[in-house]
């Protein structure tokens, strides 16, 4: 009887031929199996990590895991499943419905019928004496966590499951399957004394979810017909485990990149880093703080110039150097400064460990990471790179696997990463595959650089990240050069519960402070301040557009580059089209998030190339940039002069960190030493803090940014600020300037203004509580709480309003192009995400109606954004866009203004 299992099916593929290969589902579960118990055999650091987590002894752990995961597709027994394919399922005397999953049966199989029949082998006398209340829940958390590998938890379900899945026949070979498993994996384990069951069951709930991560992985390679071909004559079990699959599996392993390297011990930052001859008052500091065992939290708060990166890196090397931690993760709060820090990263990486047999992978993580040049170079298959790597021809730069790199779920598996924060935090949001990507976080340093640049929702998805990263062992990092002290308190909070301790009193409100937060203990150092970003920061309003425009020009004239940072891509674009009138287009260039990615990545790469820290005078001379929020954070540009319009204080902060950021002579060239440039003035364009208020105090003179900074009373504060104390001493009055808005000592709001600083402060209360809606409930281990989880593409990482993905056609009177010629993606650098909701009904009546169809049927589901036909007239691209109530919004784009909407609800 125990043969008749082999006739189940549980992959399967036709061939060139059309004819139907496949494999027997215990083949798969064994396959599978056989990966996950490879990894943990030969990733010493993550079997020690699930050894602590799952509260097992290492013996006991791995047998669990064998075998838990060898049940993950029990499912598949079913006849609601086998009669998806006729010629394979076996005779049966009636139809089923496949109505639910195959994982979803496989739990409720579980739980209803085969629980008591492996219980005891599991937990011995313990689950009939001491354990008993607890046995049932504890090892349903086991089940749950394999049964739901296709990115979700199983679904409960209620019912007579073997009147509508399962007819007994399945259930028969289902059971002999089960028993042979058990006998092959636990009968040389017998059940260990347990720890308390209170105790045990709350930490297997919390080791659910990196066990649901590492069945997810595993089913991807064990489903992998390079390493698991398809075979359908019965073996033994114990016989195709020994020579099938675990063989198999340490071939897969060998090719995909998952296997870290060691750490190459502790460095000085001079080996780190080739252009730093001595280390900053920060990166020493970060060099000498003493460190403990256990998760710890660190935060660098300083000034921009100061070297945060570099002393992160410090702190990374050191932790993996004491064994600390494996790899690392650095988040950036966007595509643009990931792509910067990505760059940083790839000159340095490799330092940090020894590459003996293969090189260490550094993976960008975000959603067009394809488009990065620098990026698709570093990856290469396996067998490419390995030959490279054996015959010393393998580059100094960045490196990555090229499995780790095909699909943004496995990003965070590599060894090291950089991306965007909205990757990290998918790990804490019911986003399919979420597992996986906590699964890549777990053991690595989560470096979170801006972290003050997370609005209310993505703050509290961060201290969700941070209690569980915590709780996992695992440390992180915090960078900000205006982080406000209730920010900081919650992210310290949040942090303090995952290592379960009680909160620490921070005193030090010095500037800049280095904090480490351990699971015994705290310190707070005093750093002092980089002698090159130490300076006298000027404050000067003005109150309207024209008179910015005429000292911009007047500057411009004299020689200066001069940058103006706008709140809103409408504002941008009139101030680009009134000033490149003035001063000639070759003078002024518009950077903003409305343009083609294709057009956008060459902007900000001319952008750093002319503005950045190497450039001499030449290119930058007489030159205007206007721009939005884009250059704001984390690019590392120098301007002579600039002019912000208001916003909070932090971020006006922030973009005065792009103002003399370097030592420059009065020409502009490029020196060490003191700036020439004379003193340093942040020009704001504000309404006058001191003139009658009323409601429209702001929207008088910037009505399109009313509702991107939405709490008034703030910008009020802000200006009132900078026009009484007109300078700040940098960095040392950093923290008083930021508290001044944000924290105790911040005035009463005017009376005028109360009424938005209300409805905002509401707001950001509903988006920290929907943050803590979307988000998973760790402790309540990795179970379903009903309703489906969100495919990555729809994840909610932030809030705001509604955007719609659009690619650029040029229309030629017989066929649709892409706006972008480049010969490998053209049509994702196409693409451009514009605020609001746009729809698509193609009239196939006309030819262009038809060329629209061909491509979104050649495009299929994977694109779910809108075509926009471009035609040229009068010289102009021109097009319509269809809003979401069938309104017409004639559009205009070009390569230096980007993609104008001639209507003022979209012009923000």
């Amino acid at each position: 009887m125990q043969s008749s299992y082999f006739a189940f099916w549980g992959k399967s593929e036709r061939d060139q031929d059309g004819a139907l290969q496949w494999h027997p589902v215990v083949f798969h579960c064994l396959d599978v199996a056989a990966v996950a118990d490879a990894l943990l055999e030969r990733h010493e650091r993550l079997r020690s990590v699930f050894v602590r987590l799952s509260m097992l002894p290492e013996p006991q752990m791995r047998a669990w895991v064998r075998f838990f995961i060898a049940l993950h597709d029990l499912g598949k027994f079913s006849s609601a499943f086998q009669q998806l394919i006729g010629e394979l399922a076996p005779a049966r005397t009636k139809t089923y419905s496949y109505s639910k999953r195959h994982d979803t049966l496989a739990h409720i199989y579980w739980r209803q019928r085969l629980y008591e029949r492996v219980r005891h082998c599991l937990l011995g006398e313990w689950g009939d004496g001491t354990g008993a209340h607890y046995a049932q829940d504890l090892l349903d958390q086991w089940m749950s966590a394999v049964s739901g590998h296709h990115g979700q938890p199983p679904k409960t379900m209620a019912g007579d499951i073997h009147t509508f899945y399962f007819d007994p026949e399945d259930e028969q070979a289902l059971n002999a399957f089960v028993d042979e498993v058990a006998d092959l994996f636990l009968s040389e384990h017998q059940a260990p004394s347990f720890p308390s069951g209170k105790e045990f069951l709350r930490a297997t709930k919390l080791f659910s979810w990196w066990l649901a991560g590492i069945t997810v992985l595993a089913d991807w390679l064990g489903s992998n017909r390079d390493y698991f071909p398809f075979r359908t004559e019965p073996m033994p079990l114990a016989r195709y485990w020994a020579d099938v699959a675990r063989p198999a599996a340490e071939e897969a392993l060998n090719h995909n990149g998952l296997l870290p390297n060691p750490p190459n011990g502790l460095q000085p930052i001079q080996r780190l880093f080739d252009a730093i001859e001595s280390p900053t008052p920060l990166q020493a500091a970060c060099s000498e703080l003493p460190l403990t065992a256990g998760p710890q939290l660190f935060l660098i708060e300083d000034a921009t110039g100061a070297g945060k990166t570099e002393a992160a890196f410090l702190l990374l090397n050191r932790l993996l150097a004491t064994g600390a931690a494996e790899g690392g993760y650095l988040a950036l709060p966007t595509m643009a400064t990931a792509n910067a820090m990505y760059r940083r990263t790839a000159q340095v990486y490799r330092r940090l460990f020894l590459e003996g047999a293969r090189p260490t992978s550094l993976v960008l993580a975000h959603g067009s990471r394809h488009l990065d040049d620098g990026f698709s170079d570093s990856v290469l298959p396996h067998s490419t790179a390995q030959d490279e790597y054996e015959r010393g021809e393998a580059e100094a730069g960045a490196h990555c696997n090229a499995w780790l790199a095909d699909g943004s779920k496995r990003a965070l598996l590599a060894q090291m990463g950089v991306g965007t924060i909205d990757q990290a935090l998918m790990a804490v949001l019911t986003s399919r595959h979420q597992s996986l990507r906590l699964l890549g976080l777990l053991d690595k340093v989560l470096i979170v650089d801006e972290v003050h640049a997370s609005d209310a929702y993505m703050h509290r998805l961060l201290c969700e990240l941070l209690a569980l990263h915590a709780r996992s062992g695992s440390s992180a990092i915090l960078l900000s050069a205006t982080l406000p002290k209730k920010m900081r308190d919650e992210l310290v909070e949040a942090f303090i519960q995952g290592i379960g301790r009680a909160t620490p009193m921070l005193k030090a409100e010095g500037y800049p402070l280095l904090t480490r937060i351990g699971t015994d203990d705290h310190a707070q150092v005093a750093v002092p301040a980089r002698e090159t970003v130490m300076r006298t920061l000027a404050f000067e309003l003005f109150h309207d557009e024209a008179s910015v425009e005429a000292w911009i020009t007047a500057q411009a004239e004299a020689g200066a580059c001069v940058a103006w940072v706008r709140n809103t891509v409408g504002d941008a674009t009139s101030a680009y089209q009134r000033l490149s009138a003035c001063l000639g287009a070759d003078k002024v260039v518009l950077f903003h998030a409305r343009f083609a990615m294709g057009d956008r990545l060459r902007l900000e790469e001319a952008i750093v190339n002319a503005f950045g820290k190497r450039q001499g005078a030449d290119a930058r001379v007489g030159r205007v940039v206007i721009a939005t929020q884009v250059i704001e954070q984390s690019l590392d540009l120098d301007f002579d002069e600039m002019v912000t319009d208001l916003a909070p204080i932090d971020l006006l902060l922030q973009r005065a960190g792009r103002l003399r950021r370097h030592c420059r002579d009065k020409l502009g060239n490029s020196v060490t030493g003191n700036d020439e440039r004379g003193p340093a003035i942040l020009r704001v364009l504000s309404p006058d803090p001191d003139s009658e208020l009323d409601a429209n105090w702001y929207v008088r003179l910037l009505p399109h940014a009313a509702s991107v900074y939405a709490d008034h009373g703030q910008l009020w504060a802000t200006a009132r600020l900078l026009k009484e104390h007109r300078q700040m001493a940098v960095p040392g009055e950093l923290r008083f300037f930021i508290e001044a808005v944000f924290g105790e000592q911040a005035p009463e709001i005017p009376a005028a203004l109360q009424a938005r600083s209300q409805r905002a402060e509401g707001a950001r209360s509903a988006d920290a509580s929907q943050a803590r809606f979307n988000a998973i409930k760790a402790v309540q281990g990795y179970r379903h709480e009903g309703g489906d989880w969100w495919d990555e593409s729809y994840t909610p990482t932030r809030l705001g309003d509604l955007a719609t993905t659009v690619r650029l056609a040029r229309w030629d009177g017989i066929q649709l192009r892409p706006w972008s010629d480049d010969a490998r993606y053209p049509w994702p650098l196409s693409e451009v995400r514009v605020r609001g909701r746009f729809e698509m009904d193609p009239d196939t009546s006309s030819s262009m109606g038809q060329a629209m169809k061909v491509l979104l049927d050649a495009w299929g589901k994977g694109f779910s954004g809108v075509v926009l036909p471009l035609a040229k007239v009068e010289g102009q691209w021109r097009g319509v866009l269809v809003g979401g109530k069938g309104e017409q919004v004639s559009v205009t784009y070009s390569d230096t203004g980007g993609l104008v909407l001639e209507r003022g609800a979209a012009s923000a």
